[in-house]
């Protein structure tokens, strides 16, 4: 004897439709970089052949700023989750956590590797690139800020598996590593002379686009900073003292 199945099937695409539609924000990636030990350093050509021996020195790094400002679509939100202690010097270094969530509906793809020196090729010779979750504490004060917390970086590429995450909108991203206070060597001058003035600190992310050709005896970085929207979640109070005399 027939059935008919289509009330009960309908039922269940609305069920399911409903299930997505609801689903709670997510997180998706977790890594405790203090507990990692990173491979960074890069394999070098051997100085033969006039191609290696014609740059020496140390290289350059340039950096370049995004040509334009998407202060008004804002995409991610970076929130500092919390800081080791309360109190600090200047020269110590907070463990810090952080999330990072996606709030485009758009998807958006971030390095999430410790380990740069897996994405050199076999030939370190040969030039390549890579994306870079760079992540910064800020210190602040009454009217001024500097980016000199330190941070840490996470690395990826597409032709990498493992090294790359899909934030979708809602989902995000958690890491612990540490930071470096220092004084900024331009910065305000209550800052310079009185670190007291800082009253508070928050994290801020930067995705960058870089490519990378070394040498025997050198190594040349261009850094191009991705376009993308930010806001940023709570700040933590903190005391920054001076460093130690």
């Amino acid at each position: 004897m027939p059935c008919n199945c289509l009330p009960s099937v309908t039922l269940a695409i609305a069920v399911t439709a409903a299930l997505v539609i609801n689903c709670p924000a997510q997180e998706i990636g977790f890594v405790d970089l203090t507990k990692v030990t990173a491979r960074t350093e890069f394999r070098r050509p051997p100085a033969t052949g006039k191609a290696n021996q014609a740059r020496g020195g140390a290289g350059f790094d340039d950096l370049f700023n995004c040509p334009y400002s998407v202060s008004n679509n804002a995409a991610l939100r970076t929130t500092l989750v919390s800081l080791d202690r309360g109190s600090y010097q200047v020269g110590e270094e907070p463990r810090f956590e952080v999330t990072i969530e996606n709030l485009d509906p758009a998807p958006l793809r971030i390095p999430f590797s410790p380990h740069v020196a897996d994405l050199q090729p076999e030939d370190p010779a040969q030039k390549f690139s890579y994306s870079e979750l760079q992540v910064e504490l800020w210190i602040a004060g009454t009217e001024w800020r500097s980016n000199s917390g330190g941070g840490f970086s996470l690395y990826g590429d597409d032709d990498h598996a493992g090294t790359m995450l899909t934030l979708n909108q809602g989902e995000w991203v958690r890491i612990i590593g540490k930071g470096r206070f220092d004084l900024p060597t331009n910065g305000p001058r209550e800052l310079i002379h009185s670190p007291e003035s800082v009253d508070r600190t928050y994290a801020e992310v930067s995705l960058i686009h870089v490519e990378t050709l070394l040498t025997a005896k050198a190594t040349a970085m261009v850094r191009h900073k991705v376009c993308i929207g930010q806001t940023w979640g709570r700040s933590i109070p903190i005391v920054l003292a001076g460093p130690q005399q």
